[in-house]
């Protein structure tokens, strides 16, 4: 038994062990996830610390591994590592389909829109991106605004790839939003600002430069010098085409004071941003500086776009001061343009050839949720048809009940009728005997056969009858109000009974079993009385209990106590109510 003890103990030991390891790689995942939402760098500090857990995955449950998965592809997210797979987080969002928090929904299904991002499938991303918004709970108190405002701004940059100009100032605007309900100004501003891409490809550049104008003096106001700088530095371009050369330069000064090297995303920032500057310097007429960045530009362009605005520019500067090299770098800047046309257009390729295998996957999905609903449909005409019958057999059962009823009465005052001549015929029998006189004999023996042919009758009748003469009387019961009443309560534990229900009841069974009353009724006490109507009904004990506030084992000693009492004998509560649904 010592031995039994022991092992007992140890098993305790290992389960106490194992919930404080569970609990430890939880807190772990927290520390993680709080970590990566400081700023994006520190996405690969929650990596490393998540990358010391995957050991222990076999160990851990399932809700562990799907949290486990979710936080790593966002750190993934964050940290600007592409996605190369979908089968992941397939099996997360699924998981979290059905589990977990509406921002645990929300935060899954926009990181399977990132994953489609890169892997270059943007129907399917815009699509796990809307699903993303719809699981957001904005009424809630901790809703994630946070997250949600990240979903419409990846949903906006996918806009811009796709030149849809009005869908993106929508998407970032509502990204503006709920930046601000997360209190993260500073990325309000940023989502406000990135509108102006949308308006300057609309040509509306006067209000592309009207946004940076007071960006930029939010941010100034904020403490963010660096990035109010870049964002009115942005307008340098807007000031010098409207030859505003005071504000143009006030801009390109602002812009060149932060040392801004432009998007580290983009390969192609840093000659971007020379060919802007070389161009300023062209428009400002400061010719040696504009050359020397356009050259550095064009050195430094990987893409077909920048090598083309590049060398347009050149084109342009050596107009009047060498037509030749002028006319080369237009030629040149022309064959950069198609080139980048062509590369345009594989993208636009690539896109429509996402749509098409995104609208053929689609269609393919409804045919499959058109099959699931002609199921259904035959499912519902199957489940309507029995319904159908079970209704036709309950309205088969009734009739036939009625009818049962009928010869039930119709046998009932047979039986009565009989019962009453041959009482009549006992009485006249009687008084015959009485006069004793010896002319009677013979009419004395006309009314012995007529009784011994009445019971003969009588018999017959219960006989032949497949009909019992007296289960009328429980039909009659159970055909009553008050009886359907007290079923329903038996199947709604809460409802009560009141002092109406049981002068209904005590009234019921009184008119149709008169007998009730002096073998019962005046023997007993209230309480008694109406345990006895209920088992008489055939209910259950364990219902007579609660209708009357007692106990299980009360009832059944009030049953017992109740059969010495009435029927002078011992025994089981059983035979209790054996006896007393004998009463008719």
């Amino acid at each position: 038994m010592m031995r039994y003890k022991v092992i007992y103990f140890v098993f305790f030991l290992l389960a106490i062990v194992s919930c404080t390891g569970n609990k430890k790689y939880d807190n772990l995942m927290q520390r993680a996830d709080s970590i990566m939402d400081v700023d994006d760098d520190s996405a690969k500090i929650a990596i490393r610390m998540l990358d010391g857990i995957k050991p222990q995955l076999p160990d851990l449950t399932k809700r562990q591994r799907m949290r486990y998965d979710l936080l790593y592809h966002k750190a993934m997210n964050k940290a600007y590592i592409p996605f190369t797979s979908d089968s992941v987080m397939l099996e997360v969002a699924d998981y979290y389909d059905h589990h977990g928090s509406a921002n645990d929904r929300m935060l899954a299904y926009y990181v399977l829109g990132c994953v489609y991002r890169d892997m270059h499938e943007a129907p399917t991303a815009l699509e796990y991106y809307h699903k993303a918004t719809e699981q957001a709970d904005t009424t809630s108190k901790d809703c994630d605004y946070a997250t949600l405002a990240r979903v419409y701004g990846q949903m906006a940059t996918l806009f811009d790839k796709q030149y849809l100009p009005y869908q993106e100032i929508d998407a970032f605007t509502e990204a503006a939003r709920y930046a601000s309900l997360a209190n993260d100004t500073l990325n309000a501003l940023r989502f406000y600002q990135n509108t102006t891409s949308a308006y300057d490809f609309l040509g509306m550049t006067d209000t592309s430069a009207l946004i940076n104008t007071r960006v930029s003096k939010k941010l100034n106001s904020l403490g963010h010098k660096r990035d109010a700088a870049i964002t009115f530095g942005c307008n340098y371009d807007y000031f010098a085409k409207k030859k505003d050369w005071a504000n143009a330069k006030k801009a390109f000064n602002a812009y060149l004071s932060t040392c801004y090297e432009g998007n580290s995303n983009y390969k192609d920032a840093k000659a971007f941003l020379l060919c802007e500057q070389g161009t300023y310097y062209m428009l400002s007429n400061q010719q040696d500086s504009a050359l020397q960045k356009l050259h550095q530009g064009l050195m430094l362009s990987k893409s077909y776009g920048n090598k083309a605005a590049i060398s347009k520019a050149l084109a342009v500067y050596y107009k009047d001061k060498n037509p030749s090299l002028s006319a080369s770098y237009a030629l040149q800047g022309f064959e950069y343009q198609d080139s980048d046309i062509i590369e345009v257009r594989k993208d636009q390729l690539q896109q429509v050839q996402s749509m098409y295998d995104y609208s053929r996957h689609k269609d393919l999905a409804i045919l499959a949720e058109q099959k699931v609903v002609q199921r259904t449909h035959v499912i519902y005409l199957v489940l309507l048809g029995s319904l159908l019958v079970v209704i036709f057999l309950t309205l088969m059962y009734r009739r036939n009940l009625l009818l049962k009823k009928k010869k039930i009465t119709a046998t009932r005052f047979l039986y009565e009728d009989s019962l009453l001549k041959l009482k009549k015929l006992q009485e006249e029998l009687a008084q015959l005997l009485v006069k004793n006189e010896e002319g009677l004999s013979k009419a004395v023996r006309e009314k012995e056969e007529k009784i011994r042919k009445l019971q003969l009758e009588i018999n017959k009748l219960k006989e032949n009858s497949s009909i019992p003469l007296l289960s009328d009387t429980d039909i009659y019961l159970k055909e009553s109000s008050i009886y359907k009443k007290l079923r329903f309560m038996e199947l709604h534990p809460k409802e009560t009974i009141c002092d109406a229900d049981w002068d209904e009841l005590t009234i019921i069974v009184e008119q149709i079993i008169p007998s009730i009353v002096p073998l019962l009724k005046n023997q007993l006490n209230e309480k008694e009385y109406r345990i006895c109507l209920l088992v008489r009904l055939g209910f259950t004990t364990s219902f007579i209990a609660n209708l009357v506030g007692m106990s299980w084992s009360g009832i059944s000693a009030i049953r017992k106590r109740m059969l010495g009492k009435i029927y002078q004998k011992e025994g089981s509560p059983k035979e209790f109510d054996n006896l007393i649904r004998k009463i008719s």
